[in-house]
């Protein structure tokens, strides 16, 4: 969702508006600051034309102790004239997301300002300008500026922020870059914002139109005046290459939508990458813009090719096939190789806009030709979920450029003040040396005041630039060292001091400590580690004061206080600064008092259940694992009750150190197995520090020695424990037709329940499950025989106009006319999914320097499989379809892919029968132990298997095993698709000998 001028304006502006509020559409602005509708000025109107703050023009940023000199240009909008006495209001006001709603701030106030009289004499239908010198306070935050004409309402007049001031001179790679705005709205004032609040870097459009283009020359005057003010201010650019609009360089000589049947143009967003003939000279174009602009001469330190380039289709033009994409991206690479050698310029290539897409794009084939060129990987809105961090070939890649760098270009989550600090530092810490993090248009707001023959550029700063600022100037360039506490609360993110000039090394009393009290305020509760855990609304963090050495500061960069010598931090969502003053030692003493520091509020104890791995005849242990999340050691009792059933011991004493994790082990020693196979856990931990309570529906996860034949028809599982999917308790009537596998559901069963049952016997891996589902799939591509070009353009299409178009000859028809169909159903149709966790060596790194395992996305499944129907038109049946195993890169298989030499496809000597009876949707499988050795390897040795089934419906919720469950949290590449939200596989299964 950047913008670039290569983005259709319409789209971008659709989804804005749709989903982002900044301005006068935030909810409570009008109230907050007295403009309701009657209160709202009629006859008149002000605008902000001028601003002095301290030694700088254009932008509405003010640094310590500097004055506020404001022109306001008021217009009589009636035939008489005005005159009146008024005054312009300054009004201390904050904002906040409400949970859930991330693009949406709300406005409050925080305290009324004073006011400053105006005059007002207007002629009919006259203007006047007035200079104004409101009175800003030295409270770091933002400030609204409201026009109040006696008699004749109220009127907005401008946004303003008093910041910290921040460290000064450009930064080659920051570590964190906000949007340029669009080019209508552009002006010299944006890079002035950018400057005073600190903000080093910038994402920013990079047009390409052809030299035959008539708007070319236009283009590259407007690149280069945007770069020389890039270059003034201390902002370094990344620009997003893409299509600049031009006609000439486009197949049929317009940008090409997809078609309906009869292959005539839709009204949909289309594919604009130019002809293979422009590469040669988008090659050389590139070179031009890196040799000119390119570190350490201009600050141009990166290049990558589109924004969101998607499969199929974009917000942002791109819908051509891959092999167009490598093309492209190699030619873009070579031209900025070319400048290195021939200018001896430093600037990164890299892109991409997901994880995902980077493997899919550029990796497929299961060879490293790109990882040359991939110096960067930008990626959008993967919270917690950063895997490039993980990838061992990117992360330890050789060469003058190192690692590959992992930049958040756009994950617009961070979008009030209150959430800044906690968002940066949650980011930084998931690996990430480059982040976004905030909508510009929550930060900034740009015009080009038009006034008879002049134009005067303002740029208006909304409360959250004042965080932006104070992170960059706490944060900024540090380098995040750990998380203090790595296996409890609260989520303390240390950063290393920077660098002293000349001295090689960083100040080691210079670091940043950010501490957020409750992660699951910035991000999906289920997305977090210890999402469990209690957080009272007065939990806090004391840490004894040691006189004058540390300081705390809030999200806008205000001091805070030590009273009676202790520093006390709220335990919230919201992210706090601790620093020292320089003193030697000082940070490793702050260090120190945190790790003694007291935490209050917080249950003491995690308590994640683990499922019984054996029949109940068998009694089965039953284990549960607890974590103290303090940092003190908690001592207590845990009683454990199970539905049903007897355990031993009921209770247990437990004594943890600080963040110690324990097993503690139940027997059952009776009871009756449940036909559902769920049993209703309670254990409730109480001590000293407080008590939690846990429920969770516990089962017995089992894989039964049988063979079965697939058929469709599951007489031959009778006796087999059921699993839940997903699992959720249902009353005595439904139990029958719910969990018996010979009955068909009936109509009173919710769409989405599912059991599945899991066998075995000497030559295959059996899976069965009954799914309620109300309505009918056709059915999917058979993907073995998929026709790949069928998905591009034809020869000749017909435009909305009726004119017959035709593709060029010579030419490979690469524009996608129709979405893709991949194997995974893409949550599109009515598939299943099912996958295995047992390798213990995994393809990726546990996880990101200095946090623990979990703390993000991880590699779980090593064995991937979809069991697809087959609609008739492509022969009927059914079909496997390996999506993931040992040494296969990991990939969606879209059309025209490029190959692996091992790779997914469909699975030889499978066995899978489907059918549907009424509202029951039957699926029978049987996977060859050839396919999945490990797994056979560990269920010969009479070892636990980790597995997980996903159930898709064509117009309903998927739901997964390990959903909701306690030893599972979300885990994006736990199955296909990438993109859609997973429960990790963490289920543990016993099996029968």
């Amino acid at each position: 969702m950047g913008k670039t001028r290569m983005v259709c304006v319409l789209l971008l502006t659709t989804l804005c508006g749709a989903q982002m509020k900044t301005g006068s559409d935030m909810p409570r602005y009008a109230e907050v600051f007295g403009l309701e509708k009657a209160q709202l000025a009629s006859n008149y109107k002000v605008e902000e034309i001028a601003v002095e703050a301290g030694s700088s023009a254009m932008a509405n940023v003010l640094w310590p102790g500097e004055p506020l000199t404001v022109i306001l240009h008021f217009t009589n909008e009636t035939q008489s004239e005005l005159k009146a006495s008024g005054r312009v209001e300054v009004v201390s006001y904050g904002t906040s997301v409400p949970p859930g709603d991330v693009w949406v701030p709300h406005v409050f106030k925080i305290a009324e300002g004073g006011s400053t009289p105006i005059e007002i004499d207007l002629p009919a239908s006259g203007s006047q300008d007035i200079t104004i010198h409101p009175q800003i306070p030295e409270r770091f935050g933002g400030y609204a500026l409201i026009a109040d004409v006696e008699g004749h309402g109220r009127a907005f007049a401008a946004a303003v922020v008093r910041t910290v001031r921040p460290d000064e001179g450009r930064v080659q790679f920051p570590t964190y870059a906000l949007d340029m705005t669009w080019d209508e709205f552009m002006n010299e004032g944006v890079f002035v914002l950018f400057q005073k609040l600190g903000v080093k870097g910038a994402r920013m459009g990079g047009a390409y139109d052809a030299k035959s283009e008539p708007d070319y020359e236009q283009s590259m005057s407007r690149l280069d005046r945007y770069m020389n003010w890039a270059r003034k201010h201390d902002v370094t650019v990344m620009l997003t290459l893409g299509d600049g609009g031009g006609r000439s360089d486009q197949p049929l000589g317009r940008p090409r939508p997809w078609l309906n049947g009869d292959n005539r143009m839709l009204d949909t967003k289309d594919d604009r990458a130019w002809l293979p003939a422009y590469d040669d000279d988008f090659q050389q174009w590139v070179q031009q813009i890196a040799s000119h602009y390119g570190w350490p001469k201009g600050n141009l330190n990166a290049v990558e090719l589109w924004n969101e380039p998607w499969e199929a289709v974009s917000i942002s033009g791109w819908g051509a096939d891959i092999p167009r994409y490598r093309d492209i991206f190699t030619h873009m690479a070579e031209g900025v190789e070319a400048a290195r050698k021939q200018a001896g310029v430093q600037v990164l290539i890299g892109g991409t806009c997901s994880s995902s897409n980077a493997r899919d794009k550029l990796f497929p084939d299961g060879s490293n030709h790109f990882l040359k060129w991939l110096d960067f990987v930008s990626i959008h809105y993967q919270a917690l979920a950063a895997d490039p961090s993980l990838v061992p070939e990117w992360m330890h890649r050789v060469g003058p450029y190192g690692p590959v760098r992992v930049w958040d270009t756009e994950s617009w989550i961070a979008n009030s003040e209150d959430r800044v600090a906690g968002v940066i530092a949650s980011m930084r810490a998931q690996g990430q040396s480059r982040t976004a993090g905030i909508f510009d248009g929550n930060v900034y707001q740009s015009k080009n005041i038009k006034l008879g023959d002049r134009v005067y550029p303002l740029v208006q700063a909304w409360s959250p630039a004042a965080a932006v600022a104070a992170t960059q100037k706490f944060i900024g360039q540090r380098s995040f060292r750990q998380l203090l506490f790595q296996n409890g609360l609260p989520w303390v993110f240390v950063f290393d001091g920077l660098e002293d000039a000349g001295a090689g090394y960083a100040n080691p009393d210079d670091g940043t400590v950010v501490i957020v009290g409750d992660l699951r305020k910035l991000y999906d509760s289920e997305r977090t580690l210890f999402r469990s855990i209690e957080v009272s609304s007065d939990a806090q963090l004391t840490i004894q004061a040691s006189g004058n050495v540390f300081q705390l500061y809030d999200f806008y960069g205000n001091p805070v206080p030590a009273k009676n010598n202790a520093i006390t931090i709220p335990l919230n969502g919201r992210g706090y600064f601790l620093r020292t003053n320089g003193a030697p030692g000082s940070f490793h003493r702050l260090l120190a008092a945190i790790r003694a520091a007291r935490s209050d509020g917080y249950s003491p104890v995690e308590i994640v259940a683990h499922d019984l791995t054996a029949p109940i005849a068998q009694h089965p242990v039953l284990k549960l694992t607890l974590t103290n999340v303090l940092n003190r050691a908690v001592s207590g009792r845990l009683e454990v009750r199970v539905e049903n059933l007897n355990v031993r011991p009921l209770s247990a004493a437990v004594a943890l150190k600080p963040n110690e994790a324990r097993e503690f082990v139940f027997t059952v020693t009776r009871g009756k197995a449940a036909a559902s196979n769920m049993y209703r856990l309670s254990a409730e931990f109480s001590g000293d520090d407080g008590k939690i309570v846990h429920e969770e529906d516990v089962r017995v996860n089992y894989i039964a020695r049988r063979t079965i034949k697939i058929d469709g028809d599951l007489d031959d599982w009778q006796g087999v424990l059921p699993e839940v999917v997903p699992g959720i308790a249902f009353g005595p009537n439904l139990t029958e037709e719910a969990w018996l596998p010979f009955k068909d559901f009936g109509t009173s069963v919710p769409n989405g329940l599912a059991t599945a049952y899991l066998a075995y016997d000497n030559d295959y891996f059996y899976f069965a499950a009954k799914i309620a589902d109300s309505t009918l799939d056709p059915g999917m591509v058979r993907f073995a025989a998929r026709d790949d070009n069928a998905y591009f353009y034809p020869d000749q299409v017909t435009g909305q106009d009726g004119q017959t178009l035709i593709w060029p000859t010579a030419v490979r028809h690469y524009s996608y006319k129709k979405n893709f169909d991949i194997p995974s159903g893409s949550g599109e149709h009515d598939n299943v999914l099912i996958a295995f966790n047992v390798l213990q060596r995994k393809p990726w790194l546990p996880n990101p320097p200095g946090v623990m395992p979990r703390f993000i996305t991880y590699w779980d499944t090593d064995y991937e499989f979809a069991l697809n129907p087959i609609a008739d038109q492509y022969g009927g049946g059914t079909e496997m379809w390996r999506l993931l195993a040992p040494g296969m890169p990991r990939k969606h298989f879209f059309p025209r892919q490029p190959k692996a030499t091992i790779d997914g496809g469909p699975v030889a000597n499978a066995k899978l029968a489907m059918r549907r009876e009424g509202n029951t949707r039957i699926v029978e499988a049987a996977v060859p132990w050839s396919e999945i050795p490990a797994v056979h390897k560990r269920v010969q040795a009479g070892q636990t298997v980790k597995f997980s089934c996903r159930i898709n419906d064509n117009q309903g919720a998927a739901h997964e095993l390990a959903a909701g469950r306690s030893v599972s949290k979300y885990n994006s590449v736990t199955f296909h698709d990438d993109w859609q939200e997973h429960w990790a596989n963490e289920v543990e299964f016993g099996v029968e000998k």
